[in-house]
């Protein structure tokens, strides 16, 4: 009797034993309640430089080839501002064709406005030779406009002038209270042109001219624009 209480005994404490290390192991075998985050997007903490003569005319030979070059009788012929509204840094520069041909090829990779023209017309618009224009590239990007992936660029007709400056759209408003204004998207730049003082801005996907002794509050027509590079 003695002997089989001792057995029972033994076989408790070795069932006991057992269960003891399973619920280790499995205690052991649980996964871990943290799970790092994934890294956020980078994004750029600090000012965007002032562009340099260099990178401008890199941004035309991305852009443009070898059909277009800077104007170099226009002072500024370039400046930088967030024009379309995206966040991202643009950059409008004053060009002049030198490859006609090229200019007005049939299927050109930028878009051709006449932004002080209010007639409308099927036909393309054509480019003339030693015609001071002003080609505004879109900026992509952490980069804006010195990614090389940075192609979505108009080329704006007729709207070359004289002390081209860049306005904030708070400076647009407080410089034009009272009149009747349009809805702009960002940054705005002043200019004259033919004697004539205004603004181009860009709004409903193309870029218009603000004439403040002419505009009458009528809404831009959309137009046809590059898609960025999600969007395609």
């Amino acid at each position: 009797m003695r002997q089989s209480s001792i057995w029972l005994l033994t076989i408790v404490v070795l069932t006991l034993s057992a269960c003891s290390s399973t619920t280790k192991r499995v205690a052991v075998e649980q996964p871990p309640t943290y799970l790092p985050t994934p890294e956020s997007t980078p994004v750029r903490l600090t000012a965007a430089a002032a562009p340099r003569l260099p990178e401008v005319r890199d941004a035309i030979k991305r852009i443009f080839k070898d059909a277009a070059v800077l104007d170099q009788n226009s002072n500024p012929n370039f400046l930088m501002g967030d024009f379309n509204g995206d966040a991202s840094q643009d950059l409008a520069v004053v060009i002049k064709p030198v490859k006609l041909e090229e200019m007005n090829q049939d299927y050109p990779p930028w878009l051709v406005r006449a932004p002080r023209t209010r007639k409308v017309d099927r036909a393309p618009l054509k480019i003339e030779k030693d015609e001071a224009l002003l080609a505004v590239i879109h900026g992509y990007g952490i980069n804006d406009w010195r990614d090389p992936e940075a192609t979505q660029t108009f080329v704006l007709k007729d709207v070359v002038g004289s002390d081209l400056k860049l306005h904030s759209g708070k400076e647009f408003v407080a410089a034009n209270a009272g009149r009747k204004l349009p809805r702009t998207q960002g940054d705005l730049i002043g200019e004259t042109v033919q004697g004539t003082p205004g603004f181009l801005y860009y709004a409903v996907s193309t870029y218009s001219w603000y004439d403040p002794k002419t505009f009458n509050g009528k809404p831009e027509a959309p137009g046809v624009f590059h898609k960025s590079r999600t969007m395609r």
